[in-house]
């Protein structure tokens, strides 16, 4: 692949994928948008020792991959160096798939299927530090500044639900006084006033979807 200059310093990229076709296909969208694509990994391994060694300013991993997991590699991967900036590849929808990611160090998380001027605009923005944020498209993930756990998602999901506390309470096996407690901490962290600024927000940031 062959580098072209810009004005600004390139953005030097990794993409780490089990399928060559797809590693080659994104090389080139990344390229015509002025990057340089450093290294392509086939597999989590792989790209640990790369991010090691060649130090790319942003690596996309894949979610999906053989052996090691993508979110394995995500965290292994800032072990070895804590300064990556990681975008995680999702081959779908799934809001507790990029939670994961999200928790393990990822900056942000697109579908596979998501448009090329959106993955390059991601790449851009995870680059510059800027916050990745996108309440209105549900191909990209948002990742909302407050963290919250596998758990306190779970509970708003049930909530986006319409569940009440009761029924929570009975699908996570715990006494309504927990989910009560739970529901206070959770409202507290992202500061929101009720069950609805919670399922809103839910919806909002891809924990919760409408079926």
């Amino acid at each position: 692949m062959t580098e072209r200059m810009t004005g600004a310093a390139q953005i030097r990229v990794m993409i780490v994928d089990d399928h060559a076709l797809f590693r080659q296909g994104v090389g080139r969208l990344l390229e015509a948008a002025g990057m340089r694509v450093i290294a392509g990994a086939r597999d989590g391994r792989e790209g640990i020792r790369f991010a090691a060694s060649l130090r790319p300013d942003v690596t996309l991993i894949d979610l999906e991959m053989p052996g090691l997991s993508g979110v394995q590699t995500i965290q292994a991967t800032l072990q070895e160096r804590p300064a990556s900036r990681i975008i995680a590849l999702a081959s779908s929808v799934d809001p507790f798939q990029s939670i994961r990611a999200r928790e393990a160090g990822a900056k942000g998380c697109l579908t596979k299927t998501a448009r090329g001027d959106e993955l390059v605009s991601l790449i851009r923005r995870v680059h510059a530090g800027e916050p990745v944020l996108d309440v209105t498209r549900p191909k990209r993930v948002a990742f909302p500044d407050t963290a919250l756990s596998l758990r306190e998602c779970e509970l708003l999901r049930l909530v986006a639900e319409g569940l009440g506390n009761h029924e929570i309470a009975v699908r996570l096996s715990v006494s309504e006084k927990t989910i009560r407690n739970r529901m206070s901490q959770t409202f507290a962290a992202l500061k929101v006033h009720n069950r609805t600024q919670a399922a809103v927000y839910a919806l909002r940031t891809g924990i919760a979807v409408l079926h």
